[in-house]
């Protein structure tokens, strides 16, 4: 029991060493997701994810009043967000077609009394870098037809969707690109675990 509680005790004082220090990771990126003038689950749905990887100690994630509406996002409007909030990045999910229908079924591969649901969805995020001043999109969009008893609920569409999108934003948990400036210019190491989480293998991010 003692040496449980004196493990414990050099952990808080570990923790709290690092955190005296200052700031665990000074090197952080600015990010602002931007709301559209979409108002629909499909689009805060596609928000609410597109949020999950940008988190501190990495990533500050800015919250903004400002709505854009879908025909305005361009990289002007997102190059004066960018400046507005001084973001290194700005992301705005948008909403191309979301069709969802359930109906009796009409068709041959069905029986007349199944109830089938239609699905068609297209969604875009769109990224401002400020570094590369590089305005660019990234898509995913198909169309579901199925029997409701399979598919029944809309989340297992656009989480399949937006995982696919998520896979091909450059933007990631732990910026790749950062360069240990406590080292001289090493890269930043990392390693996958099994569970899918990125960790650091050569660094603390302190020091970064």
């Amino acid at each position: 029991m003692k040496k449980l509680c004196l493990l414990l005790f050099f952990c808080i004082l570990s923790i709290t060493t690092v955190f005296a220090d200052g700031p665990r990771f000074n090197n952080m990126r600015t990010v602002v997701i931007a709301d559209t003038t979409q108002d629909s689950y499909a689009a805060r749905f596609m928000k609410n994810r597109l949020k999950q990887p940008f988190r501190i100690p990495y990533w500050d994630r800015i919250e903004t009043d400002t709505a854009l509406s879908p025909s305005d996002v361009n990289i002007d409007t997102m190059r004066a967000l960018s400046a507005q909030y001084k973001a290194d990045v700005v992301l705005v999910p948008v909403v191309q077609t979301w069709y969802w229908r359930q109906h009796m079924a009409g068709l041959w591969r069905y029986d007349d009394d199944e109830i089938i649901t239609e699905c068609l969805y297209h969604l875009t995020v769109y990224a401002y870098d400020k570094r590369t001043d590089t305005f660019k999109s990234y898509s995913d969009k198909g169309r579901e037809i199925e029997s409701a008893s399979i598919l029944n609920d809309p989340k297992e569409i656009l989480t399949e969707s937006m995982d696919r999108i998520m896979k091909k934003l450059p933007y990631k948990r732990i910026p790749t690109d950062i360069e240990d400036v406590a080292t001289g210019g090493t890269s930043l190491q990392t390693k996958t675990t099994e569970g899918g989480a990125k960790i650091l293998t050569n660094t603390f991010p302190q020091a970064i």
